[in-house]
């Protein structure tokens, strides 16, 4: 079943593709925030944390459709 993993940059790059790689998945491909956790944390309003969500959404379509 396609599946796409969505994280934020800093945990992506460090934790996530470490994780990736110790379990067999080296080449996995993630869908990134662009923000820090401190930045996703102090969004003002419900509607910037709707913008911030629907900036991954081309990364998601992306993995989904290769993965088919």
């Amino acid at each position: 079943m396609p599946a796409a993993v969505v994280g934020l940059d800093k945990l992506v790059n460090t934790t996530g593709k470490a994780m990736a790689k110790a379990q067999g998945y080296p080449s996995l491909n993630f869908a990134v925030f662009p923000y820090s956790a401190s930045e996703w944390g102090s969004a003002a309003t419900e509607e910037e944390l709707q913008a911030r969500a629907e900036s991954v959404v081309p990364q998601v379509e992306r993995i989904l459709i290769d993965a088919a």
